[in-house]
Parts: structure tokens; sequence; C-alpha cells
């Protein structure tokens, strides 16, 4: 039987996929809310679905739906994820937002108070865990008894664009950690469980480096939008490193299909639920407390 989907923040950059990930899973978009309004997108996908670029028109039509929503997908900027995660699910919605789910844990707290409250779940696309590379690599950890070595190097160049909007806010993106690293940190959760310790060793607006220490691994990391950091790397755009006792992880292949992965894995499993999730938050706000505490 199909579900069916609202969505709010379909004018970003990220919905094709989620549009794309719902289509793929035969599922029904009845109607959508951005405050931009272009959204020709939705013609490729769900022509049909009902589009409102004003939140209050959005709000009632949500409310007073003969329909049951079951999922409300959330695509906002990362400082607005809250209060449409708590609007949801007072409505009696399940939820599906893009990561970062929350910036602080009180947010996450509140959360948890609010699936209680109305029995409804909030649930994140954790795409690289979806992978085959990953998947495998899970299972090879399980088995193993050695310390493993893992450097992660993501380079990933931003255009001056990136400071001006809500992104380059820290305060509203959370920063390079939660914007680059999130998905990073939760694949270090996932392979080795809970966190040990945590150090940061230098942190700007462009880049963060520090090193994670697991029961059975220590990982070093350096996430950076700084093209400058590209200098070493000839003829290079981007770096993507995710490189686990030597061997390097080609965490790219199929990723086209990770988003549609992750809506199966969320449908059917009840899957990538808070429980999961909040462990790869949590690390981030701990990694980002130490930097904030070395600048005073």
């Amino acid at each position: 039987m199909s579900l069916n989907f609202a969505c709010i923040g379909v004018a970003g950059y990220i919905a094709p996929r989620h549009l794309q990930a719902i289509k793929n899973t035969k599922n029904n978009l009845l109607f959508s809310y951005d405050k931009s309004d272009t959204v020709g997108i939705l013609d490729k996908y769900f022509p049909n679905s009902l589009f409102f670029n004003d939140f209050y028109a959005f709000k009632k039509k949500f409310i007073n739906s003969k329909k049951k929503i079951d999922y409300t997908v959330i695509l906002t900027p990362n400082y607005t994820h809250f209060k449409y995660i708590k609007f949801a699910l007072s409505n009696k919605s399940n939820v599906i937002c893009e990561k970062p789910l929350v910036l602080t844990n009180y947010h996450l707290k509140q959360i948890e108070k609010l699936e209680k409250k109305y029995n409804k779940k909030v649930f994140t696309i954790l795409q690289l865990r979806t992978l085959e590379v990953i998947k495998s690599l899970y299972k090879e950890i399980q088995k193993s008894k050695k310390n493993h070595n893992v450097l992660i190097n993501y380079i990933t160049p931003r255009g001056q664009w990136y400071q001006k909007s809500w992104k380059g806010n820290i305060k509203k993106s959370g920063g390079v950690l939660f914007n680059i690293g999130i998905h990073l940190l939760d694949v270090l959760c996932y392979l080795f469980g809970d966190y040990l310790k945590y150090n940061i060793s230098k942190k700007n607006d462009y880049s963060v480096k520090g090193s994670i220490e697991f029961k059975n691994a220590k990982a070093n990391f350096n996430l950076s939008i700084d093209k400058k950091d590209l200098k070493k790397y000839k003829n290079k755009k981007v770096v993507r490193d995710f490189i686990i006792d030597n061997k390097k992880m080609d965490l790219v292949k199929n990723f086209e299909q990770a988003h549609t992965d992750s809506y199966k894995a969320i449908i059917e499993k009840k899957d990538f639920g808070l429980n999961i999730v909040k462990k790869a938050i949590k690390l981030a706000i701990d990694l980002d407390k130490i930097v904030l505490y070395q600048n005073k």
C-alpha cells in the first residue's frame, strides 16, 4: 500500500534525491512547502502534487487533510529542523529529516519527549550506511580483534557564496563539522561504536582537524571547504579519502541509489531512528565544545 508524504523545503538542492526516493518506493507526495517557488522539479516526479509558498496555507492544508500524512520530509536549513519536526510530530506524522537532524543536545532531548507524547518517530537519511562497501566493512570489523587506523581527508571547496549563506553561519548550520562531517562521523560510530576520547587540533570557518578514539580504532580527520588545501593535490578539484588500515574505501560508487535505499530502510525496517542518529550528533557537539573552550 502506498504511503502519503508531505515535504517542507522542496526547492532545496537535495530535494530531487528525496523526490526520486519517494517515487522509487512507490509512494505519494500529496503536498509540499517552500518559501521559494523555484520548484519546477515537481513536474518530473509528482506533477499533481499541491505546492505552497505560504506556510500558513500549507499548515492549514496539512492539518485539515482528509488523507493521513504518513511521513513529513524536512529539507530546510539546519537551524530550522527542530521547529518543523515539532510541527510534524504534533500533527501526528512521522518525520524523515536530512542531516544533521539538530544542532544541540537540548533539541535531541525535546525530540525524544515529542516522539513519546505523539507516538510518532523521527528518522534521518544515513546514506553512507546503505553502501555495500560500508556494510561489508562493518561485518569484517565485528569479526576482527585488531585495532584499526582510520584516516579521513575530505576537502570539498565551496565558493564565496557559502560564507554569505546560512551554511557559513555557524549558529545556523553548525559549521564544517555538521555540514561536511556529520555523515562521516556517523559512519565511524556505526563501524566502531561509542567514542572514548576526542580532540581538535585546528578549527576555523573553513576547516576542522582532529582525532577520535574508539575501543578498537583511532580516526584522524581533516575536513575542509578551503580551496587552498587542495594545492598539494595536483589537478584535483576535490579529495574524498576514507582510508581504513591503509585501504581506501569508495564512498561514491552507487551513491545515487543511497537515498532510495535509506527510504527503504526507514519505511520497511524502521531503521535510522533517533537512537541511531544521535551518536554522531553528540560527537559533533562534543568536538565543537573543545574548540570553543580552546578559543577562549
